[in-house]
Formats: structure tokens, sequence, C-alpha cells
């Protein structure tokens, strides 16, 4: 995998004006990150055949053998409210449009449709095909700069998976009728994205339409845990910024934050 071979065919806007690709690296979001305070980091891509470190939400490890999968992280620098409501509610938005993008790349360089887990995976058939971690910090007061990583299994079969997980993860040469390229699954990634995210965050309505188009039904039962709390109840809706709306089993209609929540 190259810049030139993820450039064929189109000319980015922002996301790929700058591609690196490595062999090996411990985190392609800590690689982002780090080349925040550099000139022109706005839309700075890095891909690796390999992550010593990838980490998954809640402090999760990310595994995937080497070459096996796309393992991307997009940077962007925006000016933002330093403020724990603006970071829970662009994150939230960021995760969205990452889950729409990679659906999107899937359907065109695979001839299959994943669905959508909240608050970040992607599947298919029930079964984990990719996830999506965004990460952020501070620049300066109002500057912030955000990663988006992205890892889409391609090319494993189920002796690549560990055997606690052979029967709930999933690649895309293990779900499709045909040959998986690595490459253009990476290409058409940064081609959503790019197309999704070359103007300020797109209207929530757009963002929340999109998403729910391949999310898993509305109404089905969940078991959360929220700042050391468990909640069980049946989703509502998604809001426009990432949040989930239950319905308790007590009655209570609760928001859950996709950044600190998880699915039990």
């Amino acid at each position: 995998m190259t810049p030139d071979q993820l450039l064929k065919g189109w000319t980015p806007c922002r996301i790929g004006r700058h591609i690196v690709v490595l062999a090996q690296v411990d985190s392609t979001n800590t690689m982002a990150l780090a080349e925040a305070t550099k000139p022109d980091a706005d839309g700075f891509v890095v891909l690796a055949d390999y992550q010593t470190a990838g980490r998954g939400r809640q402090g999760q490890s990310w595994l995937s053998p080497r070459g096996a999968s796309v393992l991307c992280s997009v940077l962007l620098i925006r000016t933002d409210p330093n403020s724990p409501e603006a970071k829970m509610s662009i994150g939230g938005r960021l995760t969205l449009i990452a889950a729409v993008a990679s659906c999107e790349a899937i359907r065109q360089a695979a001839d299959l449709t994943p669905t959508l887990k909240w608050p970040n995976d992607l599947r298919i058939s029930g079964r984990k095909l990719g996830g999506i971690l965004v990460e952020s910090r501070p620049i300066s007061d109002m500057r912030r700069a955000w990663v988006i990583g992205i890892g889409i299994n391609c090319l494993q079969h189920d002796g690549h998976f560990e055997p606690e997980i052979q029967d709930t993860a999933i690649s895309l040469e293990q779900a499709a009728s045909h040959g998986v390229d690595r490459v253009i699954v990476a290409r058409e990634l940064l081609r959503s994205l790019d197309r999704w995210l070359t103007e300020p965050l797109p209207d929530d309505d757009k963002i929340h339409t999109k998403w729910l188009h391949y999310a898993d039904p509305i109404g089905q039962r969940v078991h959360l845990s929220k700042g050391g709390q468990e909640y069980v109840g049946r989703t509502v809706d998604i809001d426009p910024g990432g949040g989930l709306i239950v319905q308790l089993d007590d009655g209570r209609q609760e928001w859950f934050d996709p950044m600190i929540t998880t699915l039990l």
C-alpha cells in the first residue's frame, strides 16, 4: 500500500493531502496526534500494516495480523470551545461521521453493506468487522486536535482471530463472494471521509439520518455501563451528537455519552 495507490483516480480537498503509510507503528492514533502542532497538519492521514500497541475504546487493545486490516487515523485541527460539553458533542458527531464513511467505503469497495452497533462497531452478519476510536487533545485555548482512528478487518480468516472471538469477529474476505483488495478499501475510506469532512461538520439531521440508515434497529434491549453504574432498557433514538437515548426499565429516559459508555 502506497500513497500513490491510495490517491489513484481522485484528488483530496482536505483528508489525504498528506498521507504516510508505514510497515509498523505503535498506534496510528498516537502518531497522528504527534503531528498536531506541525504546519498544515489538518487532514493528515497515517496508515500502517501493523500496530504494536493499537487500542480501542475504554483502554481495550486492538489486535490485527500484519497486512490484514485497514488501520487508519485521520487528524483534524479545529477551533472549538474548550469545554467538556463541546468535546462530547464534537467527539460524538465525528464518531457517527466515521461510521457512515466506513459503511459507504465498504459498500463501494467490497459490495457489502455493514450495520452499525452503537457507539462505534461495524458489523456484518452480527459479527464485528471493525471499530472507530475518536480521541483529542488541546493545542491552545481554542484549538483542538481530533484524531479519528478506524480499523477494518479485510483479509483475516478464522485462524487469525483469537479463539475467544472467532465466533464474534469477521473480515471482508470471509463475508464477500469475491476477493477483497485492501488498498481499494482504504482508498474508498479516505474518499468518503474527505466528502464528509471537507466542509465544517455537516448538518445534524444529515448525520443522524445516514447513521440510522446503517444502524441496528432502534427499539432493541441494551445493557450499559456508565460511571460505574449499570443500566438496562430499550433504545429510543440516537441524537445527532452520537448519544444513545434509552427508555430504562425503571421508567426513566436516560442519555448516554458515546465517549464514556460501554455496552455490556
